[in-house]
């Protein structure tokens, strides 16, 4: 290869990959929404334990954060309550992993311009959290693909012009 060739070969290959996607904001809880992921903790509780209430708690906790905002939102909130409270009946859920599923499930409906890696990796965070407490690896997957779906409808962020490559 020619000098000038392999040159521009390299400026094109070092400029593609420095063009990903941003991380967006994480949003971390104010004092509100730190009392309202005690109920969501709860709501997991009661799930895990089958309360017959449990799943319809989840639910209305979770579709605060998308009812007003997105409406169009609230079926996808929806499903990933029932996934979630599916799978949870069947596992050895822990206050702390209790706690963490309530966060990850907070960060979901309620995160804005979460990036596609940053999504990714709560994807996998809910994946993982659910299978150390003893949901089968399927239904994991089930209710972390709920989450990309959630974050889908309630994202703000699109991809910028110079992320497309």
């Amino acid at each position: 290869m020619k000098p000038p060739v392999l040159f521009a070969v390299c400026v094109t290959a070092l400029s593609m990959s420095a063009c990903r996607q941003a991380d967006g904001p994480v949003p971390s809880p104010d004092t509100n929404a730190l009392a309202e992921l005690v109920d969501v903790t709860r709501d997991l509780e009661n799930v895990a334990n089958n309360n017959p209430d449990g799943p319809e708690e989840l639910a209305h906790d979770l579709r605060k954060y998308v009812s007003d905002q997105r409406p169009n939102a609230v079926p996808a909130v929806d499903e990933l309550s029932r996934r979630t409270a599916q799978v949870l009946p069947k596992s050895k859920l822990s206050p702390q992993s209790a706690q963490q599923l309530a966060h990850n499930l907070w960060v979901t409906v309620s995160a804005r311009e979460l990036s596609e890696r940053q999504v990714e990796s709560l994807q996998n965070d809910v994946q993982s959290l659910l299978m150390s407490v003893g949901v089968a690896e399927p239904n994991a997957q089930q209710v972390a693909a709920q989450v990309g779906d959630v974050q889908r409808a309630v994202g703000d962020r699109a991809r910028r012009w110079y992320e497309l490559f």
